[in-house]
């Protein structure tokens, strides 16, 4: 089996296998590939292929800190490739992600508050969902590959936990570009702050009331004092600026991108909080009756809570067609979510450059895994058979695929389809009647279904809406909607039309 076939079977869920396997219009030239996967694929057979599925040389014998062993040489390689293919833009942000786990493991980590409450943490930093570089972290061993960045110099000691984040940060072009870091309070502390300030970096994050050096003016408890909405401190230690501000609770912030002059706030759309017997005053005194208001906010609040949740887009993206399965090895629910990373980065990839483009739409996020698995197929079969492909090619009445596997088009694009007035919502016309031979129309002695009428009656996001208004304004054009049958066909096509009207606008449109 190859390494095509391999990625197929792990990009496509199991739903997607039954239906694809239910369609009878799948081509000739992939049907020994279809029928290999979808059909002949018993259960011991796939389990065989993931028992004996690697991805670098097997080691007899591996001490408990390299757990992350077997994934190293993907996920470096992976990682490089994302830093490559994308510059992100000035605004990044650093979250955990957790891998869902739940075998034997002394590397788990349990977070009850998480959607995945137990799993394998990772340390992510990524922009507008793009995840553009990662550390795998551990319950007994801390960072995975925690190893001295020599381009840190700085007397100042930090954590294990800000090393890590500041080996992410080292990972971006920092000495060509300005970006701005924003962190939650777990990573946020001033000795940070102030090293990333060093190489040009500067950040904005959330900050704990005991995080290291903390300026004890504004360690205020929030049980015990009560101040009226929109209170603003703010102290500076040592390039470093510690915000205290009153929202509906205490909010403390460190930052060294923003500023706390007067001038500096930002009109937000705010939501009424729910009232408390400790903040009803201010509740009230501040939104009145109304559940929403435009309040001035400080800017370092507003940019915060819009650039934070970069590395949450990326999760909530990944949930969507997830391709995890349950398995034993504890290193391949790490393959798994390396294998979803490249597919969501690579689908952002294809939206910057072809943003126009149907299969990158938010409602057709499917078509993106079904292409891009099929694609994988028609590789392989390229390098298999490629006589045949070249055939295929060269058929004049193949069905369009477009840049994707013709199984994996609905039913009503293949060719015995057509003919019988099959149109759904995605039809693509085929591109024989585009080709420089005559056609001609012949009488074929029976009624079908007319193609071009069924392809004006069915909507489709594939024909303007004023085109095909344009079309059915026409004295010839079906009326009310209707699909005509007739006894007349292309001599080429092969494809059941209209006398009057269908056959001159099916090849000309």
């Amino acid at each position: 089996m190859g390494s095509a076939e391999i990625c197929f079977c792990f990009l496509v869920t199991p739903q997607t296998l039954r239906i694809l396997s239910l369609q009878e219009n799948a081509e000739s030239m992939y049907i020994n590939w279809f029928n290999r996967i979808t059909t002949f694929m018993t259960l011991r057979m796939f389990e065989q292929m993931k028992r004996f599925f690697h991805i670098s040389e097997p080691v007899r014998s591996l001490p408990r800190c390299q757990w992350y062993h077997k994934l190293l040489p993907l996920a470096d390689e992976l990682q490089q490739r994302f830093q490559q293919y994308l510059r992100p833009a000035s605004a990044v942000a650093i979250d955990e992600m957790m891998i869902r786990f739940v075998g034997r493991s002394f590397h788990t980590i349990a977070i009850p508050g998480k959607p995945i409450p137990l799993g394998y943490k990772v340390l992510a930093l990524a922009e507008r969902g793009y995840t553009f570089g990662y550390i795998f972290t551990s319950r007994v061993e801390s960072f995975a590959g925690q190893n001295a960045i020599s381009e840190y110099q700085n007397p100042i000691k930090l954590s294990p936990t800000s090393l890590a984040v500041l080996k992410l940060c080292l990972q971006l072009p920092y000495e060509e570009n300005r970006f701005t870091l924003y962190c939650d309070n777990y990573f946020s502390n001033i000795p940070l702050f102030q090293v990333l300030r060093t190489f040009g970096i500067s950040a904005c994050g959330t900050a704990r009331i005991n995080s290291a050096e903390f300026p004890k003016v504004l360690k205020v408890d929030k049980k015990k004092v009560t101040l009226a909405w929109d209170t603003l401190s703010a102290v500076q230690v040592r390039e470093v600026l510690a915000v205290l501000w009153q929202d509906n609770n205490l909010v403390r912030l460190l930052t060294t991108a923003h500023s706390c002059q007067e001038h500096d706030g930002k009109d937000r759309y705010c939501r009424r909080p729910r009232e408390t017997t400790r903040n009803r005053a201010a509740v009230q005194g501040v939104w009145g009756p109304q559940a929403h208001r435009n309040l001035s906010v400080p800017a370092l609040t507003a940019d915060y809570n819009d650039n934070m949740g970069r590395v949450d887009i990326a999760d909530q993206r990944r949930t969507y067609y997830a391709t995890q399965l349950r398995v034993a090895r504890n290193w391949m629910p790490l393959f798994f979510w390396l294998l979803d990373t490249t597919v969501i980065n690579a689908y952002i990839i294809a939206h910057e450059l072809y943003p126009t483009h149907r299969a990158y739409k938010k409602d057709l996020r499917w078509k993106w895994h079904e292409d891009l698995a099929w694609e994988l197929v028609k590789e392989g079969y390229y390098e298999l058979n490629p006589e045949h492909a070249r055939h295929r090619e060269t058929n004049p009445h193949a069905s369009p695929n477009g840049s994707s596997c013709p199984g994996s088009i609905p039913t009503g694009n293949s060719h015995e389809s057509r003919r019988k007035g099959y149109v759904l919502k995605y039809y693509e016309l085929p591109v024989c009647r585009k080709q420089p031979v005559k056609h001609a129309l012949q009488h074929a002695g029976k009624e079908r279904l007319c193609v071009f009428c069924r392809y004006l009656r069915t909507p489709s996001p594939l024909l303007s809406p004023e085109l095909r208004n344009t079309l059915l304004s026409h004295p010839q054009a079906p009326r009310h909607n209707k699909t005509r049958q007739s006894s007349y066909q292309c001599s080429y096509c092969q494809l059941f039309l209209c006398k009057e009207f269908c056959f001159s606008h099916f090849h000309d449109l």
